[in-house]
């Protein structure tokens, strides 16, 4: 069952245990990402790291972590760039459908801080900007959604 959090409980990850799992491909901006996203979970109750090669293989980490039960919440980090073809959009499609999958299917929650970019100026804008890192906001919406999902 939901329960309803303030938004002063839905920024603070104490007691919460989260499980990040982060490509390595476009390794500046995805290193990037996985480090906004751990520092803003500082002083939960535990945050486990996978890395996996790139994005494609981020939802089969994620499924396995989803099936340990050991989570509040599991955040899925990588980057992908829009080149000639439609290789990134391919991919892009299958990771969003397989973590919402797991969300749905496994009952937690996944946060989506995948960044599908157009090209390299608009990744490290949201990538590297101290402002506006799609990291920090994984790390946020995870707090959140933990707290939501919490029953403890």
């Amino acid at each position: 069952m939901l329960r309803r959090t303030t938004e002063t409980e839905q920024a603070d990850p104490t007691g919460l245990r989260f499980g990040i799992v982060a490509a390595r491909y476009n390794a500046e901006l995805a290193d990037a990402l996985l480090d906004a996203c751990v520092k803003s979970l500082q002083g939960a109750r535990e945050v486990d790291v996978v890395r996996v090669p790139g994005s494609f293989e981020v939802p089969a980490a994620v499924a396995r972590l989803a099936r340990t039960r050991r989570y509040d919440c599991l955040i899925a980090l990588g980057v992908l760039l829009q080149g000639e073809t439609k290789h990134a959009d391919l991919i892009g499609h299958a990771v969003a459908w397989g973590l919402t999958h797991i969300s749905i299917t496994e009952n937690v929650p996944v946060v989506f801080g995948i960044v599908t970019a157009n090209n390299l100026r608009q990744a490290r804008v949201r990538c590297l900007g101290k402002q506006y890192n799609r990291g920090r906001e994984a790390g946020l919406t995870a707090i959140a959604m933990g707290r939501l999902w919490k029953t403890r």
